[in-house]
């Protein structure tokens, strides 16, 4: 276990806010995501992701309201860390997406997740299939209306 632990203080410390701020961008472009959809960095805004670098050299995916912490996950690595912030960024993309061209006879969610899999899809095959599974997860017990 503490092998484990010295292994991914070593990763963390490989993570800098630079590298971060480019990976992000990087990624954001092939998908066409905006500078204000991207999570700040070290400068935390009231209900929006933030990534944070904690003394320790622990990198976190976290966002605060009114002081109070909403969530806040320790990435292992930079994949994990874009994973985490793509997620949100893809599914933001796909409501607006969605809400622009709705399907009124059509449950509002087949287009919203079919679209957040593709977006996750164009960064990273691995990332998609994992959203597939959360999403399958929700759809097994909030199942499409339509």
């Amino acid at each position: 276990a503490i092998a484990g632990r010295l292994q991914v203080i070593t990763l963390m410390a490989q993570i800098t806010k630079l590298r971060v701020e480019s990976e992000l961008h990087r990624l954001a472009e092939l998908i066409g995501a905006q500078p204000n959809q991207l999570p700040t960095i070290d400068n935390s805004k009231e209900a929006w992701p933030n990534i944070s670098f904690s003394d320790s050299g622990t990198v976190y995916y976290e966002a605060h309201e009114r002081g109070d912490e909403l969530f806040c996950f320790p990435a292992f690595d930079l994949e994990h860390l874009m994973f985490m912030a793509f997620k949100d960024i893809t599914f933001s993309m796909a409501v607006e997406h969605e809400h622009k061209h709705r399907n009124p006879n059509e449950d509002f969610r087949r287009k919203l997740f079919s679209n957040q899999v593709e977006l996750m899809r164009t960064l990273n095959s691995d990332w998609a299939d994992r959203t597939q599974k959360e999403l399958d997860a929700i759809l097994r017990t909030a199942h499409f209306t339509d």
